[in-house]
């Protein structure tokens, strides 16, 4: 009888647990000294019983990349060093961002302002001989 008495308030206090998706319970059995991991509290623990938990905290999944996102591919034409071809990538950059009024590092702007960006670093670009794509 006091097995049945047992089952019923297990089961009452489980079903009087909320569903939802962030809370996790935990049933337990056991007898011993120390604490499982989700308790708080130190010391002897004899019991049966249901660890109700509260929201699990998980981290934020990063944003993602934004639409139409500019990818230049540069190319030297004549034998250019990387240095040549850096140092040139990036007057072209700061020309082609003050002549669009559109600078792709600083983040959002509107796609024509973006692709006048692309067509002044392109021109910038292709006038020092190299090929962009």
């Amino acid at each position: 009888m006091r097995a049945l008495l047992a089952a019923a308030v297990v089961a009452a206090a489980l079903w009087s647990v909320r569903a939802e998706a962030q809370w996790h319970v935990s049933p337990y059995f056991g007898f011993g000294i120390g604490y499982p991991y989700y308790s708080p509290w130190y010391g002897p623990r004899v019991g049966i019983g249901v660890h109700v938990g509260g929201p699990v905290h998980r981290a934020r999944a990063p944003d993602p990349a934004p639409q139409g996102v500019l990818k230049l591919y540069v190319y030297p034409a004549a034998g250019q060093s990387e240095a040549q071809t850096a140092d040139d990538r990036y007057q072209c950059h700061t020309w082609a961002a003050n002549e669009s009024g559109h600078d792709p590092t600083l983040g959002a702007g509107s796609r024509d302002e973006a692709d006048g960006y692309a067509r002044a670093f392109t021109a910038c670009m292709e006038g020092r001989n190299y090929v962009v794509r």
